[in-house]
Protein backbone atom coordinates (compact mmCIF):
# COMPACT_ATOMS: atom_id res chain seq x y z
CA UNK A 1 0.00 0.00 0.00
CA UNK A 2 1.46 3.34 -1.20
CA UNK A 3 0.62 5.83 1.30
CA UNK A 4 0.49 9.82 0.46
CA UNK A 5 0.79 12.82 2.59
CA UNK A 6 -0.50 16.26 1.60
CA UNK A 7 -0.80 19.17 3.63
CA UNK A 8 -2.01 22.66 3.99
CA UNK A 9 -3.99 25.07 6.06
CA UNK A 10 -7.61 24.72 4.25
CA UNK A 11 -8.73 27.10 5.91
CA UNK A 12 -11.70 27.89 3.26
CA UNK A 13 -12.02 24.56 1.14
CA UNK A 14 -12.09 25.25 -2.33
CA UNK A 15 -12.04 23.30 -5.80
CA UNK A 16 -8.31 24.17 -5.74
CA UNK A 17 -8.12 21.76 -2.67
CA UNK A 18 -9.92 19.38 -4.25
CA UNK A 19 -7.98 19.25 -7.45
CA UNK A 20 -4.96 19.11 -5.05
CA UNK A 21 -6.36 16.02 -3.29
CA UNK A 22 -7.98 14.12 -5.78
CA UNK A 23 -4.21 14.64 -7.96
CA UNK A 24 -2.51 13.63 -4.67
CA UNK A 25 -4.98 10.37 -4.07
CA UNK A 26 -3.86 9.24 -7.68
CA UNK A 27 -0.13 8.87 -6.60
CA UNK A 28 -1.20 6.20 -4.30
CA UNK A 29 -3.39 3.85 -2.33
CA UNK A 30 -4.52 5.91 1.21
CA UNK A 31 -4.04 9.66 1.85
CA UNK A 32 -3.83 10.91 5.22
CA UNK A 33 -4.08 14.83 4.68
CA UNK A 34 -2.07 16.97 7.73
CA UNK A 35 -4.32 20.25 8.58
CA UNK A 36 -1.92 23.11 9.27
CA UNK A 37 -2.36 23.70 13.58
CA UNK A 38 -3.10 26.83 14.33
CA UNK A 39 -0.23 27.97 15.42
CA UNK A 40 1.53 27.09 12.63
CA UNK A 41 -1.27 29.08 10.29
CA UNK A 42 -1.35 31.69 12.30
CA UNK A 43 3.04 32.12 12.46
CA UNK A 44 2.77 32.32 8.47
CA UNK A 45 0.08 35.16 8.68
CA UNK A 46 -2.78 33.26 8.07
CA UNK A 47 -5.75 34.88 9.29
CA UNK A 48 -7.86 31.93 10.55
CA UNK A 49 -11.84 31.44 9.72
CA UNK A 50 -11.69 27.95 11.19
CA UNK A 51 -9.76 26.71 13.61
CA UNK A 52 -7.25 23.72 13.38
CA UNK A 53 -10.56 21.38 14.20
CA UNK A 54 -13.09 22.40 11.89
CA UNK A 55 -11.00 22.52 9.35
CA UNK A 56 -9.69 18.42 9.96
CA UNK A 57 -13.87 17.97 10.29
CA UNK A 58 -14.48 19.62 7.10
CA UNK A 59 -11.27 17.64 5.50
CA UNK A 60 -12.38 14.30 6.91
CA UNK A 61 -15.76 14.13 5.02
CA UNK A 62 -13.79 14.35 1.86
CA UNK A 63 -14.40 10.63 0.44
CA UNK A 64 -11.09 11.12 -1.61
CA UNK A 65 -9.43 11.32 2.28
CA UNK A 66 -8.80 8.09 4.18
CA UNK A 67 -7.24 10.10 7.18
CA UNK A 68 -6.57 13.72 8.70
CA UNK A 69 -4.67 14.95 11.23
CA UNK A 70 -4.02 18.12 12.86
CA UNK A 71 -0.18 18.64 12.00
CA UNK A 72 2.64 19.55 14.94
CA UNK A 73 2.81 23.00 16.72
CA UNK A 74 6.21 23.11 17.09
CA UNK A 75 8.56 24.57 13.95
CA UNK A 76 9.80 20.84 12.75
CA UNK A 77 7.73 19.89 10.26
CA UNK A 78 9.39 16.50 10.23
CA UNK A 79 8.05 15.24 13.52
CA UNK A 80 4.67 14.35 11.34
CA UNK A 81 6.21 13.22 8.80
CA UNK A 82 8.22 10.95 11.20
CA UNK A 83 5.11 9.49 12.69
CA UNK A 84 3.21 9.23 9.17
CA UNK A 85 5.74 7.36 7.31
CA UNK A 86 4.41 8.66 4.05
CA UNK A 87 6.24 6.75 0.50
CA UNK A 88 5.24 10.02 -0.92
CA UNK A 89 4.50 13.66 0.14
CA UNK A 90 2.90 15.49 -2.31
CA UNK A 91 2.87 19.35 -2.69
CA UNK A 92 0.84 22.24 -3.95
CA UNK A 93 2.48 23.76 -7.55
CA UNK A 94 2.18 27.02 -5.31
CA UNK A 95 3.71 25.70 -1.76
CA UNK A 96 6.85 27.07 -0.59
CA UNK A 97 8.96 24.20 0.12
CA UNK A 98 12.29 22.39 -1.40
CA UNK A 99 11.60 19.34 -2.36
CA UNK A 100 15.38 17.86 -2.51
CA UNK A 101 15.12 18.95 1.05
CA UNK A 102 12.10 17.07 2.30
CA UNK A 103 13.33 14.19 0.38
CA UNK A 104 16.79 14.65 2.21
CA UNK A 105 15.42 14.75 5.40
CA UNK A 106 13.68 12.14 5.06
CA UNK A 107 16.50 9.89 4.35
CA UNK A 108 17.81 11.14 7.58
CA UNK A 109 15.23 9.28 9.20
CA UNK A 110 15.41 6.27 7.38
CA UNK A 111 12.43 7.03 4.98
CA UNK A 112 12.66 6.48 1.35
CA UNK A 113 9.74 9.35 0.54
CA UNK A 114 9.48 10.78 -2.76
CA UNK A 115 8.42 13.82 -3.40
CA UNK A 116 5.81 15.05 -6.29
CA UNK A 117 4.19 18.30 -6.93
CA UNK A 118 0.66 18.91 -8.01
CA UNK A 119 -0.69 20.65 -11.03
CA UNK A 120 -2.16 24.31 -10.45
CA UNK A 121 -5.83 24.50 -10.80
CA UNK A 122 -7.15 26.10 -13.75
CA UNK A 123 -10.26 27.93 -12.20
CA UNK A 124 -9.85 31.31 -11.39
CA UNK A 125 -11.14 31.20 -7.43
CA UNK A 126 -8.23 28.67 -6.88
CA UNK A 127 -7.04 30.25 -3.40
CA UNK A 128 -8.53 31.01 -0.30
CA UNK A 129 -6.77 34.51 -0.66
CA UNK A 130 -9.08 35.27 -3.88
CA UNK A 131 -12.53 34.01 -2.02
CA UNK A 132 -12.01 36.44 0.40
CA UNK A 133 -11.42 39.18 -2.22
CA UNK A 134 -14.41 38.13 -4.15
CA UNK A 135 -16.77 38.21 -1.44
CA UNK A 136 -14.55 41.59 0.14
CA UNK A 137 -15.72 43.34 -3.25
CA UNK A 138 -19.62 41.56 -3.42
CA UNK A 139 -20.08 43.54 -0.26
Amino acid sequence: MIRVMASGVFDILHLGHIHYLKESKSFGDYLIVVIASDYTAKKHGKNLIFNENERKELISELKIVDKAIIGHSEDNIFQTVREVKPDIITLGYDQKFDDEYIENECRKMGLKTTVKRTSPYSGILNSSSKIRQKIMESM
